[in-house]
């Protein structure tokens, strides 16, 4: 995870933050956005984080249960012993 956060002006002079969240393997995901103040950016950072790992998890209990299934087709039908068909 990579976090980027760099204090902007508006031009009446009032200060605000933008944000860049680089997050997932290798840093494939990407959240940017903009907060008034810094614990505005760490909430929102944090946020992103929590819902990329909850998407990635979500992927892989996916897998898992088609694997299972697979398995469970593989087992339930014996097929190890069925000649190949070419």
């Amino acid at each position: 995870m990579k976090i980027d956060i760099v204090d902007r002006f508006t031009p009446e002079g009032r200060v605000f933050y933008e944000w860049n969240l680089w997050d997932g393997p290798d840093g494939i995901d990407h959240a940017h956005g903009y907060a008034s103040d810094l614990v505005q950016a760490f909430s929102k950072i944090l946020e992103w984080h929590e819902r990329i790992g909850a998407d990635y998890a979500a992927e892989v209990a996916e897998d898992l249960i088609s694997d299972i299934e697979t398995a469970r087709h593989f087992i339930t039908n014996n097929e190890t012993d069925r000649q190949p068909t070419n």
